[in-house]
């Protein structure tokens, strides 16, 4: 029949993979390293997550004060005001914690 001594055998597919890994510069089986604080996505979830948190709290804390005191709207003013406050304290302290935070003095190098 046909004369199969002039075919040759396609590469098995250990021999490719360390064809392409030495192609692409690193091993096959390496893993990019992650980030160690999380993503970006994460970490802007978090702060936003603590801001509104703050402000949440504030709003029925003050609407409670309103609802006991008969003060209305004065409680739940003071407690938006003072549930912003709040989740700014938050956001700068888990700003601080990543190490983003803004320097002390104020100034930027940049």
């Amino acid at each position: 029949m046909a004369d199969d001594a002039g075919k040759q055998q396609p590469p098995s597919l250990d021999e490719f993979s360390k064809r392409l890994a030495a192609a692409r510069g690193g091993d096959a089986n390496a893993k990019e390293p992650r980030a160690k604080d999380g993503s970006g996505m994460g970490r802007a979830f978090r702060l936003s997550s603590e801001l509104l948190a703050g402000l949440i709290v504030g709003v029925l804390l003050g609407w409670g004060l309103d609802r006991l005191a008969g003060t209305s709207p004065w409680g739940l003013l003071a407690g938006i005001f003072l549930g912003f406050a709040a989740g700014v304290l938050n956001v700068a302290r888990a700003m601080k914690a990543t190490g983003n935070a803004p320097p002390a003095d104020g100034r930027n190098d940049d």
